[in-house]
């Protein structure tokens, strides 16, 4: 099978997981669809192989960077909505240090576990801003994080449905 060209491949297998995350949050209005996995899948869909692509890596190091955002935003942020927060004000401080705490809380975690996977980083960023504070959230996050390492684990690597640049042309 020819690959197709200028990432046609890759980009319709990224497509098709976030189309069946997606279509998750359109049905249950819950946020199955959070920008951090992109990289994970584009990762994925790339180069698989990869050891800091492996699923324990994977679904250990978004677990890890999703809990330490929600740890740091709760003990610093609190209740307070950066977002309506002027510039230079002690709110929106916090929400900077929230983000510190919870990059040195992942690291950490990740290196201490053995699951370093960097988009990770993103999701720590995410979560400790406040764009994902309750632990519902944090749980259907990290439910869509199982359903795209199962997807790509028993469509993407089993299929296959695309040819991968990982591929070996047959």
């Amino acid at each position: 099978m020819a690959r197709y060209p200028l990432g046609g491949g890759v980009g319709t297998y990224l497509g098709f997981h976030l189309f069946v995350l997606g279509l998750l949050s359109f049905v249950t209005g819950q946020p199955f669809l959070i920008p951090s996995l992109g990289p994970s899948l584009f990762l994925l869909g790339t180069l698989p192989d990869d050891e800091m692509n492996y699923p324990r890596r994977i679904i250990g190091g978004q677990f890890i960077g999703a809990v330490a955002g929600f740890v740091a935003f709760h003990l610093i942020v609190g209740g307070i909505d950066p977002a309506a927060s002027p510039a230079l004000s002690l709110e929106v401080f916090r929400q900077v240090v929230s983000s510190f705490v919870a990059a040195l809380l992942s690291t950490f975690g990740m290196y201490l576990a053995d699951v370093q996977h960097p988009p990770a980083y993103a999701t720590t960023l995410i979560v400790s801003l406040g764009y994902l504070t309750s632990p519902r959230g944090v749980g259907v996050f990290m439910l869509a994080v199982l359903i795209m390492v199962g997807l790509h684990e028993h469509i993407g690597k089993r299929g296959p449905i695309w040819n991968l640049p990982y591929q070996q042309d047959e």
